[in-house]
């Protein structure tokens, strides 16, 4: 009977204990969450619009390369040379559109590690816990793309 009793008193105190650490864990502050329209930063970018009429000036360059290659090709009489020439040719293009992309590739690397930097230091500069896309968010938070807007290049 005397084991029932402490038994019984352990239950209650247990009960009192985790529904008390429960309350205190409800009143804790909850996460502040902001969201931000990527697409629009991305528009807004100056570095990004330099890369896009950079690439587009290398693309021209390269569709110079493939008209000439076309065009002396198509005049070639002998078979020979044709083949030997087409064959430079494919290499010269193969390698400067491989130079364009890794150099775009690159560039784009750089240029969105500068924007999650910018988007990071204003979600610390506002105590935001959490930063979302506004494309995974149906309700809620706050948007911080002005903010982010203004601060990159």
């Amino acid at each position: 009977m005397r084991n029932n009793i402490w038994f019984v008193v352990a239950c209650v105190l247990v009960f009192c204990v985790g529904y008390n650490l429960n309350d205190v864990a409800i009143s804790f502050p909850r996460y502040k969450v902001a969201v931000i329209d990527i697409p629009e930063v991305m528009s807004k970018s100056t570095e990004l619009q330099d890369l896009k009429r950079a690439q587009d000036k290398d693309m021209e360059e390269l569709n110079i390369l493939i008209s000439k290659a076309q065009n002396e090709l198509i005049n070639e009489q002998n078979r020979t040379k044709f083949i030997q020439k087409e064959a430079e040719y494919r290499k010269q293009i193969e390698t400067k559109k491989k130079d364009i992309d890794k150099k775009y590739a690159t560039k784009l690397v750089k240029i969105n590690d500068n924007i999650k930097n910018v988007i990071a230091k204003e979600a610390k500069k506002a105590n935001y816990n959490l930063v979302l896309p506004t494309g995974m968010v149906i309700s809620g938070g706050e948007d911080i793309t002005e903010s982010v807007v203004k601060n990159i290049k």
